[in-house]
């Protein structure tokens, strides 16, 4: 099974835990986003990635970072329940790809997006604001937008959002007058 496949199974099985209660489903964003952070740690990363590894020491990584979330007991009991299924699946190696799924359905459950405008020099606040505007109109979801400096791009701007690709460069512009040029 590929690495995607195992990723969102488990990452869906989080999401349905927590969509009966929002507070729940972002408290599940910030618990993953601590297991990322012990993914950082090469000690942790070591432990949680080696097959090897006690499961016990496992779990008291993975139940450290459903403390640092929150202090509801019952919440910790969720988080550590679903780490302990993770653990006993053998797949804590994947962990960071289940947070980032789990994050990513989230997101589009509830209608928000991230793009990336890629310029050669900063846009200003009214130009971004305008441009998430816009593509808030194309994919019928909340942008969040940031602006990456590329020196590559000579004019323009290339906006990503999702597996979405806008090439307003120059460069694209001057390539396709080229290819018609060929012709």
């Amino acid at each position: 099974m590929s690495t995607s496949l195992i990723a969102n199974r488990y990452a869906k099985a989080m999401l349905k835990i927590a969509e009966s209660d929002h507070s729940l489903a972002d408290k599940a964003a910030e618990f993953f986003t601590h297991c990322e952070t012990l993914f950082t740690l090469p000690d942790s990363k070591r432990i949680l990635k080696n097959p090897t590894m006690p499961p016990d020491l496992k779990l008291a990584l993975l139940a450290y970072a459903a403390e640092k979330t929150t202090e509801s007991a019952a919440e910790r009991k969720i988080f550590q329940g679903f780490a302990a299924k993770v653990i006993d699946a053998g797949r804590t190696q994947f962990i960071p790809q289940i947070a980032a799924g789990f994050k990513q359905m989230l997101a589009d459950k509830r209608g928000l997006a991230t793009a990336t405008a890629t310029t050669a020099e900063p846009m200003s606040e009214p130009l971004q604001a305008e441009l998430a505007k816009s593509l808030e109109k194309v994919f019928s979801k909340k942008i969040t937008l940031q602006n990456e400096i590329d020196k590559k791009v000579l004019g323009g701007v290339v906006v990503k959002v999702g597996n979405y690709t806008i090439d307003l460069s120059l460069k694209s512009r001057l390539n396709a007058v080229a290819d018609v040029a060929q012709r």
